[in-house]
């Protein structure tokens, strides 16, 4: 187990980099956004998530949070945000926005997606947007990313769906040519949480949407 959460930090810290190293990023600083490099259409994925979540949130947490774009967008349905990411760089320029903001109920820090810093059942809602194809092992980021949900909260992933795009695996170094509803509805499933429903966004690569409910903890379900 240990060399295997070795092995999934390295590919994630890889990943990390060759993130942060492109010439978008370089060229754009805290205007980097991966939707904007691909071509997504980033208004239509933006309104799909909000309309996904709950007018009013308690404590958010958007996991690869990146620049802060999206907590910025969030902060006026959230008491309290917190964004995590492996980028010291990415983190650097989030802070940077959200304090330009005045967003002092929002806040970012350093941190393992395989490995969250926080208690079980700490949020009301869990964001994971444009993350989870830089992932060693989604199944894993998943499960944490259910561990610290409360009972009730909600999960959204905004990922892409599967696509015939093998130049994306190097250039900007993803590690999963997209997801299906079914091995999405696995990996949830097996987190305690519940597929509320998904969607598709057309794109020059399409987008999905999945919504998932929080029911039981993960170790119940291991245990059924």
């Amino acid at each position: 187990p240990l060399l295997a959460a070795d092995r999934r930090a390295a590919a994630r810290l890889a990943a990390e980099r060759a993130r942060a190293a492109s010439e978008s990023f370089r060229r754009h600083g805290a205007d980097w956004d991966e939707m904007r490099a691909l071509d997504l259409p980033g208004a239509e994925i933006e309104a799909a998530l909000l309309h996904a979540l709950p007018q009013r949130v308690g404590r958010l947490l958007d996991v690869g949070c990146g620049t802060g774009g999206l907590l910025e967008r969030l902060a006026t349905r959230i008491e309290e945000g917190l964004g995590v990411d492996a980028s010291r760089d990415m983190l650097a320029l989030a802070r940077t926005r959200l304090a330009e903001h005045g967003l002092s109920h929002v806040a970012v820090r350093q941190a393992d997606m395989y490995r969250l810093p926080f208690a079980d059942a700490s949020f009301d809602a869990v964001t994971l947007q444009m993350v989870l194809h830089y992932a060693e092992d989604p199944a894993a980021a998943l499960a944490e990313a259910g561990r610290v949900l409360r009972p009730g909260g909600v999960l959204l992933i905004v990922d892409l769906a599967p696509h015939d795009r093998a130049d994306l695996l190097g250039a900007h170094a993803h590690r999963w040519p997209g997801f299906d509803d079914a091995g999405m509805a696995g990996w949830l499933g097996a987190t305690g949480c519940v597929p509320a429903h998904s969607l598709t966004i057309a794109g020059a690569l399409p987008v999905r949407l999945w919504v998932a409910e929080r029911k039981t903890h993960p170790a119940a379900v291991l245990t059924a």
